[in-house]
Order: structure tokens, then C-alpha cells, then sequence
């Protein structure tokens, strides 16, 4: 051995001490959590909780869509070509659904000599990973009609859901969930047999000898339902009744909040009979949860995707992917811009009102009153918030009210509601919650610094 390659020797044993993969295959491929993939994908079909979540988890992530954005206006075109030829949209659905109901997703890059030309969901029943004692994987073994086929780590994208310590693979969102799910089923099978116990309770039949029990037996064989029983001789029975008093309400609800615990999921049923506080801490988590899985798809799909497809074309800047409709021209403006083109006259006031208006600012209509504010805005303190009402709440559709996080990291919200006067849905109030230490000065120095004050301006008069 050279003194070269000795040297790159010891400098790669340097670098890795840590054992990761301690599995005893000698093809390393890592067991998975004990619960089959098979049933888990079998819940999903079949109980409608663990279905409503999942989907809705897909929805919220990737029903929003996505838009990339770049300089190098080339660039753009190139990522944008090869989404829309591909279904990218539908690709990213599919695959979030795979990696939440079974943990992981398997992405195959196909290539055509250098340039990625397609991608394509691999079922994650059929896939396997195999690691060296470092943790690095090595390949991705796919199983499946008595074949083994085997692809090289830069030819597969795996998505991992919440993967547990360094394993080698992700955990599913029904996972934590699936003994529960189990005994949900159980207890439904079993109040449903008595239920029918209850409502055709057995009888235990007694009659003196052998001869009595045949022609009782023969009776009861032909007798139709609405008959009724005639016979000679000394007969007896009595009635195997369920108690009426016994109550499982309790165990079934036990299970079903266990459940919604395990799932952290935005379902209709919870938010329903929700107050608007709980309702809000609820969709708080679920934004954050969704975020970060955001997060996480959109640095996979900009390394592994998008830089590819540019490296290939020689170009240099890969595009970003952002969640969410994109930013128009409008939502650049500030209310200085809108007011400075008023002031020269290049933009007529009824005009620089419906820009306002689509902007979210609460702007009464013109031919009402002009420039007459419908309510004035004004801060309000609360025992645990401080916020900016901006509508009249007489004048807000209750149903249509919805809340965004601007920044859960501050406990800064907004909600959003159909104005019942004008039906423009309209900014309702800003909120900041107390527990991150806003005072109503705070707030308003927030506010005034990444809001347009737009009654300062139109109405020259400042909050109160």
C-alpha cells in the first residue's frame, strides 16, 4: 500500500468513529418499527379519522401549491418546463401521502445520460435501505415479483416523515396512533354485537323430556317471525338480556381523544365544538408542524430536483421554491407608494381605494361616504392578548372568520373575515399574545413598522 493511500486511509477512519447502523444483516438493511406496512396503509383506507387526518395533513403542505422564483430568468423556465411536464403538483401530493402513511417516500430520478428527465413514486412496501456501519447509504434495494433491483443513492429522492434518532427510516403519523385505532375498531365491533343482543336476546328453553325438546326444536326451526308458539306439555324459558344501565361512552371518547392527541391533525369534528381560543392554540401547532414539513420539501426538492435540471443546462443560480400563490406587484406596495402616485396624480383616489381594498385594508365603499371610515380602529387589551381591531365585529360574518400566523415564533396572528356591509373579506384584527411579552406600545411599533397606516394617511387622524 502506497504512503498516499495510507494516509487517505487513516484520515477516513479519523473521520468516522460513530457507529450508526449496528443492524446483524449482512446486507444492513435496517429493520423497521414492528407494525406492518400493509396494515398501516389498510387504517388509512379504512377508519375514517386516520383518513380525514392524513388527507388533511396532505392538503394543508402541498394543496396550497408552490412557485419558484430566480433571477436568471432561464432558469426559471427550465424548472418550470420540467414541473409541468412531469405533474410536479400531483407528484408532491402522492408523495407526502406515501411518507405520512407509511413513514417514508421513494422517488426514482430517471435520467438520460446527465439531464434528469422524469421522476416516478415508488411503492414504499417494496423498498429497502441499505446503510454501512457509518450511517451512509450505500443503495436502495427494491424488492418486489421475485425481482431485486438495486439503485445508487443519487438515483433515488427518500422523503423520511419524523424518523426516530438516526434510523434509516421514517415513522408514520398513524404509527403512535395504531394500537388505539385498534381498539377503536374492537370496541365498535363489540357494541354492535351487543346492540343486536340487546335487541334479540337469546332464550334458554326448558321442557320435561326428550320427546318435548325434539318437537319444540322442529317448531322453532319452521316458525316465522310473526308467529306465534302453541304447544302441549310443560315448557319453560328464560331471557339472556344485557344490563341497559352498562355504560361504554366513556372508553369510547377516552380513545378518541387519545387518538386526536396522537394525530395533532385539524380535524372538522374537534374544531366544531371548539372554543376560539382552543381552536386557535390548535391550528397555532398544526401551522407550525406544517411549516416545518414546508421547510423540509423544499430543501430536498431544490438539491435534489431543481439543481440537477440547472447544473445540466450549465446555468449557475437554482431557483427557490416557495409555498403559497405568488407575490403580485400589488402586495410590493406600500401605502407611501400608493399615496405618492395619488399626490402625482397618476393614480386617481377611487382607484388607490379598491388597490387598498384588495390589499385587505378595510376601505368603505365610495358611494356611502367618501373617505369616511365605517369604524374607527382601535387597540384593545385583553387578559391574555393585546390586538388591533380593524372591523366592526357587528359587521363581521362569524362564519367566514379565519386565523393565519404571521409568526408563531412571537405570537403574532391575524384574522381574516367577510365584511357583512360590503362582502369584501377584509382584515378583522391583529393579535399578540401577552405569553411572549407584548405590551399594546410593542405591538404598535410592530405594527407601525410593517403595516401601511392607512387612516393616518386617508383620515389624518392616528389610532387611539
Amino acid at each position: 500500500m502506497s504512503i498516499l493511500r495510507r494516509v487517505a486511509e487513516a484520515a477516513k477512519a479519523a473521520r468516522r468513529k460513530g457507529l450508526v447502523d449496528t443492524s446483524p444483516s449482512i446486507f444492513r438493511y435496517e429493520a423497521r418499527f414492528e407494525t406492518s406496512l400493509e396494515e398501516l396503509e389498510r387504517y388509512y383506507r379504512e377508519d375514517p379519522i386516520a383518513h380525514a387526518a392524513i388527507d388533511t395533513y396532505v392538503e394543508l403542505i402541498v394543496g396550497v401549491g408552490y412557485y419558484t422564483v430566480a433571477d436568471d430568468t432561464r432558469a426559471k423556465e427550465v424548472v418550470d418546463r420540467f414541473a409541468e411536464r412531469i405533474d410536479m403538483d400531483n407528484l408532491l401530493r402522492e408523495s407526502v401521502r406515501s411518507m405520512l402513511i407509511y413513514g417514508d417516500a421513494f422517488i426514482e430520478k430517471i435520467y438520460q445520460g446527465r439531464c434528469l428527465t422524469d421522476l416516478k413514486l415508488l411503492p414504499s412496501k417494496t423498498m429497502r435501505v441499505k446503510r454501512n456501519e457509518y450511517g451512509e447509504v450505500e443503495a436502495y434495494i427494491q424488492e418486489a415479483k421475485g425481482r431485486r433491483i438495486e439503485f445508487k443513492p443519487e438515483e433515488i429522492i427518500h422523503l423520511k416523515y419524523n424518523p426516530v434518532g438516526t434510523s434509516a427510516y421514517g415513522l408514520s403519523l398513524l404509527h403512535p396512533v395504531l394500537d388505539l385505532l385498534k381498539a377503536k375498531r374492537k370496541a365498535i365491533d363489540d357494541m354492535a354485537k351487543i346492540l343486536s343482543r340487546y335487541a334479540a336476546p337469546k332464550i334458554i328453553w326448558k321442557v320435561d323430556n326428550e320427546n318435548s325438546l325434539k318437537r319444540l326444536q322442529a317448531v322453532l326451526e319452521n316458525l316465522q317471525p310473526d308467529e306465534d308458539i302453541i304447544l302441549a306439555g310443560s315448557i319453560d324459558y328464560k331471557l339472556l338480556t344485557v344490563d341497559p344501565r352498562a355504560r361504554f361512552e366513556f372508553y369510547y371518547e377516552y380513545l378518541d381523544k387519545q387518538i386526536f392527541e396522537g394525530l395533532q391533525a385539524p380535524l372538522l369534528s374537534w374544531l366544531r365544538n371548539a372554543t376560539e381560543a382552543s381552536a386557535r392554540t390548535m391550528l397555532d401547532t398544526v401551522d407550525r408542524r406544517v411549516a416545518g414539513i414546508q421547510r423540509y420539501l423544499k430543501r430536498r426538492i431544490e438539491a435534489e430536483v431543481f439543481k440537477p435540471l440547472i447544473e445540466a443546462e450549465g446555468l449557475s443560480e437554482t431557483p427557490r421554491l416557495y409555498w403559497g400563490l405568488p407575490r403580485t406587484k400589488l402586495d410590493e406596495l406600500t401605502l407611501s407608494d400608493i399615496a405618492n402616485l395619488v399626490k402625482s396624480f397618476v393614480l386617481d383616489p377611487s382607484e388607490a381605494r379598491r388597490w387598498l381594498a384588495k390589499m385587505g385594508f378595510p376601505i368603505e365603499a365610495i358611494e356611502e361616504s367618501r373617505f369616511k371610515p365605517l369604524f374607527k380602529p382601535r387597540w384593545v387589551e385583553d387578559i391574555d392578548e393585546v390586538y388591533l381591531l380593524l372591523l366592526d365585529p357587528e359587521d363581521a360574518d362569524q362564519p367566514s372568520i379565519r386565523y393565519t400566523t404571521i409568526d408563531a415564533d412571537r405570537g403574532i396572528y391575524i384574522v381574516v373575515a367577510r365584511s357583512k356591509s360590503t362582502g369584501v373579506r377584509m382584515v378583522y384584527k391583529i393579535g399578540f399574545k401577552k405569553a411572549y411579552n407584548w405590551t399594546i406600545d410593542k405591538a404598535r411599533d410592530w405594527y407601525n413598522s410593517n403595516f401601511p397606516r392607512i387612516y393616518e394617511v386617508l383620515n389624518n387622524e392616528a389610532y387611539t
